[in-house]
């Protein structure tokens, strides 16, 4: 084995570490002069605040008003289900059916709050908006997650995370969770 490299870091590197790691035993906080100095010196030469800079400014006439335009557009809800329409989801009516056993697999998470009733306004949109009806609100403490879907594969749940970050939804991404499985 080639001690060089152990040998040099030792006997090189360590003390210049050591050495540039001391502190100097003044203060960097306090002024060059002593406080005798500092008491020495005749007011009339020292600057105080207030003589440097007055307070007469007058802020009043430079305020101008700012018109800002409406920008909101109204949501065509017809259109929000584009994403949606050439595939049904597994999880489609998933409201009707029984729940036969869980299993490890992926779910998307749209939020994460600590408020219950973001996570419950955010979870009747996404259940309004899309054909998804497996929406859930997971308590995950100290934080209310809400996440949509049950997949068994993962790229499916990445695909309904892209389809989520086209609709606005840009914090979504894929999770692993215990999902349900259907009858």
């Amino acid at each position: 084995m080639n001690y060089k490299p152990i040998i040099f870091v030792f006997y090189f590197v360590f003390p210049v570490f050591l050495i540039s790691c001391g502190t100097s035993t003044g203060s960097r906080y306090s002024d060059a002069r002593t406080t005798t100095e500092i008491k020495s010196v005749p007011k009339s030469k020292v600057k105080t605040d207030e003589t440097k800079y007055p307070e007469n400014f007058d802020m009043s006439r430079y305020h101008s008003k700012i018109d800002v335009k409406d920008t909101a557009q109204k949501i065509d809800d017809k259109n929000l289900n584009v994403w949606y329409n050439y595939h049904e989801g597994p999880d489609t009516g998933a409201v009707e059916r029984e729940i036969v056993k869980t299993a490890p697999g992926y779910r998307v998470q749209v939020l994460s709050t600590d408020n219950l009733d973001d996570a419950n306004k955010m979870r009747s949109e996404i259940y309004f908006k899309t054909s998804q009806k497996a929406v859930y609100v997971v308590f995950d403490p100290p934080f209310y997650k809400v996440e949509v879907g049950d997949f068994t594969n993962l790229n499916d749940a990445k695909s309904l995370s892209f389809k989520f970050k086209q609709m606005g939804y840009t914090d979504s991404r894929v999770v692993n969770e215990t999902i349900n499985i259907f009858q």
